[in-house]
């Protein structure tokens, strides 16, 4: 992913096509603002284990990091727990499939598409 910020706007376009279960009051809005937390976090702090909007090992480890930092926050669970789900359908835009998230289960969020589900 080379422009960011055209791949976001792209993203935008296919979040409207394929909405998060529990974010269509607000279009989609909530996801793209945590996916944009999300990709300032990484611009912020780079991950220096390859690249997670390309591999999936890197993926995981960034995410998990992101998890950890929101916790330093004292993040509410469920609240991460949303976030992730965020991050699990930009993923999924991205043809990368859902993160493998660390062995803690914050609880319920907003759905997420099917893990086979594309562009």
């Amino acid at each position: 992913m080379r422009n960011l910020p055209k791949s976001l706007a792209t993203f935008e376009k296919w979040l409207a096509i394929h909405p998060v279960d529990g974010d269509r009051l607000y279009t989609g809005f909530a996801v793209r603002y945590q996916v944009a937390r999300f990709c300032e976090y990484l611009y912020s702090n780079p991950w220096p284990h390859g690249n997670p909007l390309r591999e999936s090992d890197a993926r995981d480890g960034a995410v998990n990091a992101y998890r950890t930092y929101l916790q330093t926050f004292d993040t509410p669970a469920a609240t991460i727990h949303s976030i992730l789900a965020s991050l699990d359908h930009f993923f999924l835009f991205l043809g990368m499939g859902a993160a493998r998230a660390a062995a803690e289960d914050p609880g319920p969020a907003l759905g997420v598409l099917n893990r086979s589900s594309s562009r």
